[in-house]
């Protein structure tokens, strides 16, 4: 039996949400709040943007999708428990902006699930992918303290981890110290050749008259 138009658009439908539902690896990894939104920001621009006619301006215009949230859904984020289902963590979260950007896109659409989304949820869900989202590409490097910056070393070198804590911040004092040293005696060097130059200055002026006759 032949399939109508409209039961082979659904058939492609439901075929593509099959592809979407397969790419996703078997374990989905956690994502953090931080991760979520930056995620949330990086499709909507990556993604929220169509072509528009201007009768204004006579021209074709891009229009972007504007950020909008200041913050992720709650349902976005993941740290523990099932990460692979679709209420909740990486998969949701791509869901969630592929409708959002399929409203922006075609806004006289009365359908949420049909082959038009389903193409943008693929399209992002790859994204995420190729991009290393998943392997912890948007996570934000873990701050180091200065003053452990030769902590490992002196770990390295036999010491325990207190004196080497200790020992580490003393190294990272003594160099501080030193660099200033060091600036204040460039800055000694460069005004006791000014000195020279004005004191030659001066005695050009009035040979005779000594800094202690001044009067400033």
């Amino acid at each position: 039996m032949e399939l109508t138009l409209h039961q082979a658009i659904e058939k492609e439908s439901h075929k593509t949400y099959g592809q979407v539902n397969r790419m996703w690896p078997d374990e989905i990894p956690p994502i953090t709040k931080e991760e979520a939104f930056k995620a949330y920001k990086l499709l909507t621009r990556k993604f929220g943007s169509k072509k528009v006619w201007s009768e204004y301006y006579n021209k074709w215009e891009t229009k972007k999708l504007y950020i909008g949230r200041r913050r992720p859904r709650r349902c976005w984020i993941c740290l523990s428990g099932n990460c692979n289902l679709l209420d909740r963590g990486w998969r949701r979260l791509v869901h969630d902006i592929s409708h959002r950007v399929y409203d922006f896109r075609f806004p006289q659409s009365s359908r949420d699930h049909n082959i038009a989304q389903a193409k943008i949820e693929q399209e992002m869900a790859q994204y995420v992918i190729d991009s290393g989202w998943l392997e912890g590409k948007l996570k934000s490097k873990p701050k180091v303290n200065p003053n452990l910056k030769y902590y490992q070393e002196y770990l390295d070198n036999g010491l325990t981890p207190a004196e080497a804590e200790r020992q580490s911040r003393q190294t990272v004092k003594a160099n501080h110290l030193i660099k200033l040293i060091r600036s204040w005696e460039r800055k000694e060097t460069t005004a006791k050749t000014y000195i020279k130059k004005y004191r030659l200055k001066l005695k050009r002026i009035n040979p005779t008259m000594r800094l202690d006759d001044l009067i400033i």
